[in-house]
């Protein structure tokens, strides 16, 4: 219940402590607000909140020197930041130090309850046995935030801000693990391009994306010695990297929550169970009745059902009939005993799997990954041949809805063909309406030499923004970026900037051309449109 947990308000104005007090009380929070900032800091130091939202402008002390002294004294309390001035050095700051979340005045209800149900944990939202084995984790603490899946990574969140990030590999792919690639601190990751590759000893490689955008602060060097491990799929032991994210919430909008419905009228099975689901990241809500199964398939996003046939004796198939009448999306895995009289008759219903019970610690990874994950072939991009898209991409310019001039100079032929990442990337400007300029040719020079310089001078004058791109051997994973940005002031006083995207090559094909998987292209193609679509800030 949401009188659980208890919420402080600090800010200086009435107005709004009185806002947060109805929008909370209202859903059952119980709610403490201060107007003297010294004596809210006092408050949160004294009672065990679970969430603080602090107000950065305040007349007598700046907020985030108030949060500065938080943090000293509790460097895990859930704090939200709620300012009407935001800033760059506000965010990084409360970046810096693990704020929750960043609200813009004015807010509305649905804002604050979205944080507040983003931030405190639910209650029902981990089982015991998940809980337990969290606790056993001393070197580094996770919150009370599931795990989330995106394609064959997850992540797990830390009560210090910090994520690990690891991939969870299918049984069926049966070569042995000869090598790992693994990225190295300070690092900067990007959502869907490489963080780490497997190397097979058939010679092939599997490359797990990164979730989310951040920058590496610890690498899981054990998996160096021993790669194989991350096979095992262990949580605790096959993480790969700690991250310091940078948009948490924006990065894994497209990452879920494996959550899982267990019909079991055996305490002694489910006790059996338990262990490896949770080991293997579920959520597992454990039901005995078929109407408390469909009760709570309804309210889940993936609709995911494990049956324990054994314990339902011979009702396990009619029950299984109820579920695909009331839910026809659910997947239902079953687990029945060897030789089954049964299994040909649950096959009669709609089921993804039937899964032997003596092999289930052995076959739950690959049912997870085949319920959980979209497995595609590479997708290839076709030229459409628009008529505003030459061969080869040497420029690309917009005004973005910001209002400020971007440019995008393309150094080597990386945008080429209509295709792969220059087809998404001016379709995506294409589908959004923005007013676009594409230059053809190739630029056969280097950002750094004087003919580079000389094309990025005379682009200075007319832009805000302007983002170089090249593809350079810089002995890193294929397909990830190198960043760097520099800032300058224009003739009319307005702050701009030069933001500098190498590219770590792939595959030089016959004719010289980067080839890249479809999740990489489309991540390189999502990451220049953001950067050329987003504003620019006051240095």
């Amino acid at each position: 219940m949401n009188s659980e947990y208890s919420i402080l308000v600090i800010d200086d104005e009435a107005v709004v402590c009185e806002s947060f007090t109805r929008i909370l009380s209202n859903k059952g929070y119980k709610v403490d607000s201060k107007t003297e900032p010294y004596e809210g800091l006092e408050l949160a130091l004294s009672n065990k909140y679970d969430l603080v939202f602090l107000d950065l402008k305040m007349d007598k002390i700046d907020g985030m020197d108030l949060f500065n002294e938080l943090r000293k004294k509790d460097p895990d309390l859930p704090v939200a930041i709620v300012t009407g001035y935001p800033s760059m050095d506000t965010a990084i700051e409360s970046v810096k130090l693990h704020a929750s979340d960043y609200i813009l005045k004015p807010f509305t209800p649905e804002e604050i309850l979205k944080s507040v149900n983003q931030i405190i944990p639910q209650k029902d939202i981990l089982s015991t046995v998940v809980k337990h084995r969290l606790a056993k984790q001393l070197d580094w603490e996770p919150s009370h935030k599931p795990i989330q899946f995106y394609k064959i990574a997850w992540v797990q969140q830390g009560k210090d801000g910090s994520v690990r990030v690891g991939g969870q590999l299918p049984n069926f792919i049966s070569s042995k693990i000869n090598n790992l690639l693994l990225p190295e601190v300070n690092d900067i990751t990007y959502p869907g391009l490489p963080l780490s590759g497997v190397v097979l000893s058939d010679k092939s490689r599997i490359m797990i994306p990164s979730p989310l955008s951040g920058k590496i602060i610890e690498v899981n060097h054990k998996l160096a010695v021993n790669p194989s491990v991350i096979k095992e799929n262990s949580l605790d032991e096959s993480w790969i990297v700690r991250i310091e994210p940078a948009d948490i919430e924006k990065d894994l909008q497209d990452a879920h929550i494996r959550n899982v419905t267990l019909l079991c009228k055996s305490s002694d099975e489910v006790k059996g169970y338990l262990p490896r689901l949770a080991d293997l990241g579920c959520i597992v809500n454990c039901v005995d009745t078929v109407n408390k199964a469909v009760s709570t398939l309804i309210k889940e996003k993936n609709k995911v059902i494990f049956i324990d046939a054994a314990s339902l004796s011979d009702n396990g198939p009619e029950y299984v009939k109820i579920i695909n009448q009331e839910i026809p999306e659910a997947k239902v895995v079953i687990i029945g005993k060897p030789d089954s009289e049964l299994e040909e008759t649950f096959r009669k219903n709609k089921i993804l799997y039937y899964c032997v019970s003596s092999l289930f610690d052995k076959e739950i990874t690959d049912i997870l990954y085949s319920v959980f994950t979209s497995i595609q072939e590479d997708e290839v991009f076709e030229s459409c041949q628009i008529s505003i898209i030459p061969q080869s991409i040497r420029r690309v310019h917009i005004t973005n809805k910001h209002g400020n001039k971007v440019t995008l100079l393309v150094f080597g032929d990386m945008l080429y063909n209509n295709k792969d990442i220059g087809y998404i990337l001016i379709n995506k400007f294409v589908e959004k309406s923005f007013p676009i300029e594409v230059a053809r040719g190739i630029n056969h020079f280097h950002p750094d030499d004087s003919t580079g310089q000389q094309i990025i001078e005379k682009n200075k004058e007319k832009n805000d923004i302007i983002i170089t791109l090249q593809a350079k051997d810089s002995n890193k994973l294929p397909g990830q970026i190198q960043k760097e940005i520099e800032k300058y002031t224009n003739e009319d006083g307005s702050d701009s900037r030069i933001i500098k995207l190498v590219i770590q090559p792939k595959i030089i094909d016959d004719n010289e051309h980067m080839i890249f998987n479809s999740m990489t292209t489309k991540a390189v193609a999502e990451l220049i449109f953001d950067e050329m679509t987003s504003r620019v800030l006051s240095a």
